[in-house]
């Protein structure tokens, strides 16, 4: 008896540590972090994370770590990390035209400047013929860090080979048809947290609202919502960010009812075969 309980603790212990996190938001926080709190949306950011939002934000100082140390951008990353944040560091990749060690010499510069907990190649391209340029880079940033995630900003579809050259591939970035948008049938045998979703131009709140709702159907696990636009549609927060972070914190759990039954089911299929062997 004692050993039927030690086999359904730890099938129960396996069903729940299955459980994936929800939503989470990714922001491309191309502001400056101002000093003045009536600007600065760093500090909005820092205290939706304080409240427990999963919030990974990306720095971008100068289309990159910039040559030198930014005092206001490292007290930004530190009180937004210390809420509770993530913070990742923009890298250019030109589509897979810029030369690596470029590429390199970024991600070492915001190694070197700030502490941060992953690396965003924006300009990601999708095709068969970068593949290894990409895989490659990964490689030689977790050489760099191993403790870095990838996110690879391709901004569409793209092949599933991709998936090795990024912990997150961002599988759509746009202002209009987020709704007709299709994606990739091969993302379904991927766990949520490997894709993430941009949109901007979003007017209104609820039009957010249910773009969230629609992109966590789609087995999106990271998302970005603004009503933003213009050249650069990443230089403000939403005027609803507080709307979005409830919305985005309302994004239930995976069920794990499920998973406990599949736990239960192993356990009774074990009883029934040494049943079987008895007889």
């Amino acid at each position: 008896m004692r050993n039927h309980l030690s086999k359904i603790i730890a099938i129960l212990s396996f069903s729940f540590s299955l459980n994936a996190s929800a939503t989470e938001i990714l922001v491309p926080a191309y502001f400056y972090p101002s000093s003045d709190p009536n600007l600065s949306f760093w500090d909005e950011m820092t205290a939706a994370a304080s409240q427990g939002v999963a919030i990974t934000a990306i720095m971008n100082p100068n289309s990159g770590p910039s040559n030198v140390i930014n005092s206001d951008y490292t007290a930004a990353v530190d009180t937004f990390r210390a809420a509770g944040g993530k913070v990742i560091g923009y890298v250019s990749t030109q589509y897979g035209a810029r030369d690596a060690s470029a590429v390199l010499a970024d991600v070492n510069a915001y190694k070197n400047f700030y502490q941060i907990d992953g690396i965003f190649l924006d300009e990601m391209h999708n095709i068969p013929a970068t593949l290894n340029y990409y895989q490659t880079l990964r490689n030689d940033i977790s050489t760099i860090d191993t403790n870095y995630k990838v996110f690879g900003n391709a901004g569409t579809n793209t092949l599933e080979a991709y998936i090795g050259a990024a912990d997150v591939l961002i599988t759509f970035e746009n202002q209009t048809g987020f709704n007709s948008y299709t994606p990739d049938a091969w993302t379904a045998n991927y766990s949520a947290s490997h894709f993430a979703n941009l949109l901007y131009n979003v007017s209104s709140a609820a039009e957010m609202q249910s773009a969230i709702s629609l992109a966590a159907s789609r087995n999106v696990g990271y998302v970005y919502v603004t009503n933003d636009n213009g050249a650069n549609p990443w230089d403000t927060l939403p005027s609803y960010w507080n709307a979005e972070v409830a919305a985005v914190s309302a994004v239930p759990e995976p069920n794990n009812t499920a998973l406990l039954l599949v736990g239960l089911s192993l356990l009774g299929l074990q009883v029934k075969r040494r049943k079987i062997r008895a007889e």
